[in-house]
């Protein structure tokens, strides 16, 4: 029975790391890749996100995104160490994103959050930490970036970033900072393409990571992604998140059911055309303020 249970665990390791291998990684300017899809985990917590952690990395992704401001970066991290223990991941196999919540924080307060954050995720390092909001000063959001950067002198951070930020914050932080951020995350999905943001990142060799890849769930009744969907045989859903994936952008699709987490990694086996781009591309562009994230 032991030698059953053994031989069992092995061959379901090798099948995910396999389908893993699937997945392109994005190298970000600190010399680091992440892959280029991940589980988002924003207003989920307890069982319900521990599941959807372990079963997104048996079904084959290999990032995670999590934040301070989510309250379940110890049940993100307790759903990784129930992969680990049954042998489907190793630590290092992971990419793990949490972020800083900059109201009311100052440089010591941030690298005190991260070093909670290392605390609640049971790990000694995360991949990337960004500062989750700009603040309306740019001296405020300046001194919360100082206080990554000394969790990431401290090792304790591989990457930097930010989140929700415009071109011209992005300005203004670099006057400050000394160590380059790598990432920013933005609200991304057809219809709100954030083409000036989006391309002023990739002009200054900052990666970019879309989340809320289907919007409020409505664009998966958009006829056009439907009419892209049935031609490919894929879901509407899908081909939101390839889209993302050809525009060279990291994706981070949130769901705590099992189906929906393997449906929306299965985009490795099909490729959208041109005119599909194009067209994507064209969608009425909506008007949408970006909320937490």
């Amino acid at each position: 029975m032991k030698t059953f249970t053994l031989l069992s665990l092995v061959i379901c390791s090798v099948f995910y790391v396999n389908y893993a291998k699937d997945v392109p990684l994005i190298r970000l300017n600190s010399g680091k890749e992440v892959p280029a899809i991940g589980l988002g985990t924003w207003q989920t917590e307890g069982p319900e996100v521990i599941h959807a952690v372990r079963d997104a990395l048996e079904a084959g992704y290999r990032h995670i995104d999590t934040a301070w401001f989510y309250h379940n970066e110890r049940d993100v991290g307790k759903g990784m160490r129930e992969a680990i223990d049954k042998g489907v991941v190793k630590r290092e196999d992971v990419f793990i994103t949490t972020k800083v919540w900059p109201r009311n924080m100052n440089r010591r307060k941030s690298f005190d959050i991260i070093k909670n954050s290392l605390k609640e995720l049971n790990t000694t390092y995360v991949d990337l930490v960004l500062v989750h909001w700009p603040l309306p000063f740019g001296r405020a959001t300046a001194e919360v970036y100082k206080g990554l950067e000394d969790a990431y002198d401290n090792g304790m951070v591989r990457s930097l970033g930010v989140s929700n930020f415009k071109p011209q914050e992005i300005e203004t932080l670099m006057k400050t900072a000394k160590v380059k951020p790598s990432m920013n995350q933005i609200r991304v999905h057809p219809g709100f393409n954030q083409d000036k943001t989006v391309d002023y990142c990739k002009k200054n060799n900052i990666s970019v990571t879309g989340y809320s890849p289907l919007g409020t769930g409505a664009i998966l009744q958009e006829p056009l992604l439907k009419e892209i969907g049935k031609k490919h045989n894929k879901s509407a859903a899908q081909v939101a998140i390839k889209w993302q994936l050809q525009r060279g952008l990291v994706v981070i699709p949130k769901s705590t059911t099992k189906q929906r987490i393997v449906e929306n990694f299965n985009v490795f086996d099909f490729k959208l055309t041109d005119e599909d781009m194009k067209r994507i591309n064209s969608m009425k562009q909506n008007k949408i303020r970006d909320f937490w994230g």
